[in-house]
């Protein structure tokens, strides 16, 4: 594993996991915490930063740009049902009566870490580095399983505008 690979997108995406990954387990909603009052959202964490970690993963182990492009794009798509559903339970929907249960940090924090994870895939996505030397080398390989270049087609000669005969 060659950390000198992880450009700011992944560096972003593993700051986010990781951090979400703790604040999961500080109180969100009236003490509680993310696992307390999160159903379907505690799943849906889970998941993004199962992928984020994915993501960073992929391209610790050199694996084929392809698939930590693959990984990043689920990782977008992933990553913002969840910032939509934190805005939506943490700016609409408390768990709750809304007089009786308060917001804590945990939960903005978690809203914050779950950006930094959509914010560092996309830029994941937007970053190419088609100059590294890895890049440079990943597409020489590709180039040479093509091989030579085909010779283009003979040419032929003007088109006939009567059949050819039969012999005899």
């Amino acid at each position: 594993m060659d950390v000198r690979r992880l450009r700011s997108g992944e560096l972003v995406v593993g700051l986010g996991a990781a951090g979400l990954a703790v604040v999961m387990f500080v109180s969100w909603f009236g003490g509680r915490s993310a696992w307390e009052t999160l159903t379907l959202g505690r799943v849906l964490l889970v998941l993004t930063i199962a992928l984020a970690t994915t993501l960073v993963v992929l391209t610790l182990a050199k694996r084929a740009v392809s698939m930590a492009t693959s990984a990043a794009t689920v990782t977008v798509g992933i990553a913002t049902l969840a910032l939509l559903y934190l805005l939506y339970r943490v700016g609409i929907d408390e768990p709750g009566r809304n007089g009786l249960v308060s917001i804590d940090g945990g939960a903005y924090i978690g809203l914050a870490c779950a950006l930094l994870i959509l914010s560092g895939a996309w830029r994941t996505l937007a970053d190419e580095r088609t100059t590294a030397a890895d890049s440079l080398r990943q597409t020489e390989r590709v180039l040479a399983v093509r091989g030579a270049p085909r010779p283009p087609p003979p040419e032929r000669g003007p088109a006939r505008s009567t059949p050819p005969q039969q012999p005899g």
